[in-house]
């Protein structure tokens, strides 16, 4: 069994933490009553000091086996306050992290029968992420999701683990974004998509389950999949062309412009690309890629200023991006405004936290 020997929880939670544990030391963390055995995605979110109520080291190795740990040095137990608050009956119902999935059904580990009951699932820091009824390991009922301030991030219903029934997805800020039915799995009916701001963004009925679309729709998502496709291939100036054609059908839609705005950041057209992200935002607020690629946009365009040419033809100009390079305070202030909202509204990637690293020192508001 491997465990893991760091936590990635904050840095600063992190330092803290890794002070008393020695080189090559083999360490357990168990949080809120949970062995963390594998580093936790992304998708779990974070933890930091403020969201812990206590922890408790055990070096002792005869306690670490009366435990049931033989190849451990240490168990470090993280409380989180969520958890010392929690009542003992919320407490006894199980999450997936205390199950295992095997052949396609939820099993208590340790146990032969498929688990049936409410289960609840929760983020690093305590906070319930989501939950629902299995029968016989399968999910049977509504089926709710959170984001991590507590909003409801969808609710599905299922029969034997297929989508089945009315659903509906919302924002982080607790607007609806998307709202319709599914039968056995598929899409069937009226569905709405909404912006953040509550404007219509698309309205698809389906057929027998097939969009039920007219000539000019059919034609918009047409040139927007071929400009993916172009996109894919490299092929950005291909991409532009395609995504001029399905803005003059409809330059209500978002998606259109983030788009475009990659192609054009990848083609070195750093000034209109921004253009485009800014487009995507005013349309889509909390259009959280559109924040980073704006981000980076900024970044890219001075990286590359007076670069000099490694190639060229009429098709592709391939330049050399400087090592270290000057952005000017104002632009630096629009860089991170971008990417700590990116990251607010989800987009903790490596590359944008490595950004915010390199060119933020503290959490500015975003600007155009």
């Amino acid at each position: 069994m491997k465990f893991i020997l760091s936590l990635i929880l904050s840095l600063s939670l992190f330092s803290s933490l890794a002070q008393d544990v020695k080189k090559n030391e083999r360490v357990l963390y168990i949080l809120d009553s949970i062995p963390i055995i594998h580093d936790p995605d992304k998708s779990a979110g974070t933890l930091t000091n403020d969201d812990i109520d206590h922890l408790e080291v055990i070096t002792n190795q005869d306690k670490i086996k009366a435990l049931g740990y033989n190849t451990v040095d240490k168990i470090i137990f993280v409380t989180t306050k969520e958890f010392a608050k929690r009542p003992n009956e919320i407490r006894a119902i199980p999450g997936t992290l205390s199950m295992a999935h095997k052949d396609g059904r939820w099993y208590l580990k340790k146990t032969e029968k498929p688990y049936s009951g409410k289960f609840i699932d929760y983020f690093l820091n305590g906070k319930i992420e989501g939950e629902g009824t299995l029968k016989d390991g399968l999910v049977n009922g509504t089926r709710t999701l959170y984001y991590q301030n507590g909003n409801k991030d969808y609710f599905r219903n299922y029969i034997d683990g297929v989508a089945n029934g009315y659903s509906e997805e919302y924002f982080q800020n607790g607007n609806l974004k998307q709202k319709g039915s599914f039968k056995d799995g598929k899409d069937d009916g009226l569905w709405v998509d909404y912006y953040s701001t509550g404007v219509i963004k698309r309205q698809t009925n389906f057929v027998n389950f097939v969009p039920d679309m007219t000539k000019d729709e059919k034609k918009f998502y047409d040139l927007q999949q071929k400009a993916e496709e172009l996109m894919k291939d490299e092929d950005f100036k291909g991409a532009i062309k395609k995504l001029n054609e399905a803005e003059k059908l409809n330059d209500k839609y978002s998606d259109i412009y983030f788009d475009r705005g990659t192609a054009k950041l990848n083609a070195l057209d750093f000034d209109n690309a921004i253009l485009d992200f800014n487009k995507a935002i005013e349309l889509e607020p909390l259009y959280m890629e559109a924040y980073g690629n704006r981000a980076f946009t900024r970044i890219r365009k001075y990286e590359f200023k007076g670069s000099r040419t490694l190639s060229s033809s009429s098709e592709v100009t391939i330049l050399a991006a400087k090592d270290k390079v000057d952005i000017p305070d104002e632009e630096k202030i629009k860089i991170c405004g971008d990417l700590n909202k990116s990251v607010e509204l989800g987009g903790n990637t490596d590359m944008v936290l490595d950004a915010l690293k390199n060119y933020c020192s503290s959490p500015i508001p975003p600007t155009q």
